[in-house]
């Protein structure tokens, strides 16, 4: 069974809870591992999506000022 890849929101609920896990302490080394790998991922999947965001606001405000250009040369 494959993993359900989360959402952004859900991505940054899980990493304010491993990263308030991590500050509590009280860990073994494995789980304190298990749990950093998990957010080095989480963070990851966060920046893509953030990337893939802005990608798409700058095609809409390229979109916008073509627009605006044609609407001027009229």
């Amino acid at each position: 069974m494959t993993k359900k890849t989360p959402t952004y929101t859900e991505a940054i609920q899980r990493l304010e809870a491993i990263v308030a896990t991590l500050e509590r302490g009280g860990m073994g080394l494995d789980e304190t591992l298990k749990l950093y790998e998990e957010g080095a991922e989480l963070l990851r999947l966060c920046k893509t999506e953030l990337t893939a965001a802005e990608g798409k606001l700058n095609e809409l405000q390229l979109d916008e000022i073509e627009t605006q250009l044609k609407a001027e040369e009229q």
